[in-house]
């Protein structure tokens, strides 16, 4: 499938290209002129009494101001119509705490991903410095997907297709439309495992007037971003809507053993949306998405360096620091990571008018497919010693079904002024498949001799007479004195890597999961000013999965019984054993139901109270390196929301706020076990805070403000056992798998307040507008590994970021230039302990100051 990604994006060029070639004739080509498609989704919007359609107002840059005149119409915010629950709807409405970030404000403040969009949310975190492992938290909760056995509880739907890997949630972003944050369980409507919360990312749809737009990036480090689409109505027959992205940029990280950048980036993407109006009820669309990319990898950096860890470095590198916020790394192996997928999509709607009493029913068939892989090569001890890497491939497929329906009626059972309803059945089917290697390296004997090491074994190992004679002596109890580690002399470590040989242990896991689901949601009208909304969603999932670990070295490999071969030296390393676990299964169902009341004072205030479930499954642990505890429980969540949707003074000012309180049970957690990670459940945890978006078109014309506000409270009521910091934050002694009670403890990436202030002033500069906006983005103090060691703890900060754009006022083009962290503030937005080195952490840094210049054309 690699090369079809290739051959697409090359396709899709081309038809860039001879469209753009082709766009005078285009223009005077026969247009539909019944409404787009989408809109024949639901009936026309109603009033804003009525509950039939839910509202979001997306974060999205204002429009500049209207030329003056006479019969000018009062300036209001305006409303973007979204399908939050399903069917089109109005934020104002929906009773779900909501952020919507629109299309053109991604574009105009450079976000690149959805963890930079994150920024704008609050109460959500993503990170995507790992682009194979990413992390999404919504209100504190989410998921550690270094171990891929682990399913997001944040879940990722784009453009109706439910995504079923975290990888995805790095995939290139572009022509996107809006991206809506739904936080809280979101189980009833959405996908699987959406116990958190949701992104629900729609690309600009095939409609409307034939339009090709492009937009070149070009910034710091080496940035460049080549973004391009050309769709509309051909005819009456549909529309298509062809979109490709380009993108390069050189590492932020500099790697001085190596002499290159971490993090350099090659991208190429594509998307094909056609849409044939089959029938004047029938409308029927294909989606053609496909994405590659390649990067250096990765970008960590060395902290905390002790004298024993340093003195065994230097003679690899002399210059090896541990300043984590200097952007410098040193460690051996060029590391890679290619990543991409190819996805196929089919969304047919057909309106049946009215059925049995029911108004403008309208079903719903989305079926889709898609792979994803993931190949790369890790440096493991991130240091220029070669002790260990990570060569793993991962592949992914999946393949889902959705029909349901929607319609609404004049009443329910005669009770109330009408009554909307959505229900149908959900179909999922993945097939994943990990290959893994931790690969010693030939430094690995002379890390042996290290103080290092023997704290990782704990003193405790004896001479084995069957041990290979180059062991035997590494684990000799005298080994255990108090004295200095050997230098790490890389002679030592050639001798004694060709006694070694090629020693490997290898993860071998494969997983089917199948998961059916029926759900259905109704919204009832009870009378002018109540609403109510129950919804239940039943789901049935299994697992099958083929689960073993294996050691691999010269004298086991080649002996007529591996059994009595002497241990393979990674294995000791790692205390792993061997295991093959052929059949694995899991069979579970779950009830989650919702229910929510509304009061609407008027058109323009509103309020909800809601209660909702959500369940994620269990599983089995990927990377074990023994056959016990591979299996961890579902865990499950319950949230209560009281909210406000509310637009004030001739809705130019728009505030919805949101309190809430989640309970999670049997929280799944990866925690670091003083060699690798583990993975668990860690008993009870609870959230609560409030969440609020504002914009304000201010009595002053040309000034818009746009905010959010986020105070989070996230902790475990229960966490025995929790891993300990692997130095005693009192005494700095080394602990290596020590545990402690974390309960009413802080959960990690969790900050107790996050906020955003967006001011934007619009310029009327004769032919031309200006614009100039900024941003203040402040995040509160967190911990950023479970164990809540003070070195993983960053303080809180702001983030200021600016730009200008220049345009003509018909805005078909536009020259933009801004930059991001202004101030260069150095943070970490990772800090976790090191598996070789007991005491010294891996850390990642938040991007330092990033400058752009953009030029934007529409016609």
């Amino acid at each position: 499938m690699k090369g079809f990604n290739r051959g697409i994006v090359a396709v899709l060029a081309l038809l860039i290209g001879a469209a753009a070639v082709a766009q005078e004739d285009a223009d005077d080509a026969p247009i539909d002129d019944r409404p787009p498609a989408d809109e024949a989704e639901s009936p026309a919007l109603p009033t804003a009494e009525s509950l039939t359609t839910i509202a979001v107002e997306p974060l999205r840059a204002p429009a500049p101001p209207p030329a003056a005149s006479d019969s000018e119409e009062p300036r209001q915010i305006e409303e973007i119509v979204v399908t939050a629950q399903k069917t089109r709807q109005s934020l104002q409405k929906v009773p779900i705490s909501v952020t919507a970030v629109g299309g053109e404000f991604i574009a105009e403040v450079g976000a690149q991903d959805l963890a930079e969009v994150s920024l704008y949310v609050p109460n959500v975190r993503v990170d995507s410095d790992d682009l194979g492992s990413p992390q999404m938290f919504i209100r504190g909760f989410g998921t550690n997907s270094f171990n891929p056995s682990f399913e997001a509880s944040v879940g990722l739907v784009q453009d109706e297709i439910y995504y079923g890997r975290a990888g995805y949630f790095t995939e290139s972003m572009f022509d996107v439309d809006r991206v809506e944050v739904l936080r809280g369980p979101q189980g009833t409507l959405f996908g699987k495992n959406t116990v958190a919360g949701v992104f629900n990312v729609s690309s600009v749809a095939p409609e409307g007037e034939l339009t090709t737009t492009g937009r070149y990036t070009h910034g710091s480090n080496g940035a460049q971003r080549l973004e391009a689409a050309i769709g509309g109505d051909l005819g009456d027959w549909g529309g298509a809507r062809a979109a490709v992205l380009w993108r390069r940029q050189d590492g932020e990280v500099y790697n001085q053993y190596l002499d290159r950048d971490e993090e350099k980036m090659d991208q190429q993407a594509g998307r094909i949306r056609a849409r044939w109006y089959v029938a004047p009820e029938l409308r029927t669309e294909l989606l053609l998405q496909t994405s590659e990319t390649h990067t250096a990898f990765w970008p960590f950096q060395l902290y905390k360096l002790d004298d024993d860890t340093r003195a065994y470095l230097e003679p690899f590198d002399p210059d090896i620091e541990d300043d984590p916020y200097n952007f410098r790394t040193s460690f051996d192996t060029p590391g890679t990571l290619d990543k991409g997928h190819d996805t196929v999509a089919l969304n047919t709607q057909w309106q049946l008018g009215e059925v049995a009493g029911l108004d403008e029913l309208t079903s719903v068939l989305v079926l889709g497919y898609s792979t994803f892989y993931i190949d790369q090569l890790n440096e493991l001890d991130v240091s220029p010693a070669d002790i260990s890497r990570l060569d793993s491939h991962e592949d992914h497929k999946q393949l889902s079904a959705e029909l349901r329906f929607h319609g609404n009626a004049g009443s329910l059972f005669g009770l109330g002024t009408g009554a909307e309803f959505v229900a149908g059945a959900f179909f999922y089917r993945s097939d994943y498949t990990l290959f893994a290697r931790v690969l010693a390296g030939q430094d690995l004997g002379s890390y042996l001799l290290t103080s290092d090491f023997r704290q990782l074994a704990g003193c405790n190992a004896s001479v084995d007479d069957s041990l290979d004679p180059v062991l035997q002596p590494l684990l000799n109890p005298a080994l255990c004195s108090d004295g200095q580690s050997i230098p790490g002399i890389p002679l030592i470590g050639e001798l004694l890597a060709a006694g070694i040989g090629d020693d490997w242990y290898q993860f071998d896991y494969d997983q089917r999961v199948d998961a059916v689901a029926l759900f259905g949601q109704l919204t009832w009208e009870l009378g002018e000013h109540w609403a109510l909304t129950p919804g239940l969603r039943y789901s049935t999932e299994r697992k099958q999965v083929l689960s073993a670990g294996n050691a691999h070295c010269r004298q086991k490999d080649a002996a007529p019984d591996p059994s009595l071969a002497p241990p393979c030296a990674m294995a000791t390393l790692l205390q792993a054993d061997n295991y093959t676990k052929p059949d694995l299964r899991r069979s579970e169902s779950d009830y989650s139901p919702k229910i929510t009341l509304q009061y609407f004072a008027n058109a323009d205030v509103g309020f909800y109270a809601s209660w909702a479930k959500g369940f994620k499954s269990g599983g089995f642990n990927a990377i074990s390196f023994t056959d016990q505890d591979l299996e961890y429980e579902p865990e499950n969540a319950q949230t209560v929301e009281l909210g406000i949707k509310s637009q004030w003074f001739d809705r130019t000012l728009r505030i919805n706020a949101t309190l809430y309180q989640t309970k999670f049970d049997n929280l799944q957690v990866l925690a670091f076990n003083g060699v690798f990670f583990d993975v668990s459940n860690a008993a009870a945890a609870r959230s609560k805070g409030l969440e609020a978006d504002l914009m304000w078109l201010t009595p002053w014309e040309p000034l818009t403000l746009m905010a959010s506000i986020g105070l989070l409270d996230a902790r475990y009521d229960e966490y025995a056992g929790a891993p300990a910091p692997i130095r005693n934050p009192e005494t700095g002694a080394l602990q290596v798998g020590a545990k402690q009670d974390l309960g009413g403890q802080r959960i990690a990436y969790a900050p107790r307040a996050t906020g955003t202030l967006t001011p934007v002033l619009t310029i009327p500069l004769g032919r031309f507008v200006g614009k100039l906006s900024g941003d203040l983005i402040y995040q509160g103090d967190q911990y950023t590994d479970t164990d809540l060691d003070v070195n993983a703890h960053v303080d809180p900060y702001t983030l200021y970021s600016a730009r200008f754009i220049l345009s003509n006022a018909e805005q078909t083009w536009s020259v933009s230039v801004g930059g991001a962290n202004l101030t260069d503030e150095r943070v970490l937005s990772r800090s976790v302990d090191a598996p070789f080195f007991p005491g010294t952490y891996f850390t990642q840094q938040i991007s330092g100051r990033q400058l752009f210049a953009a030029l934007s054309l529409t016609f």
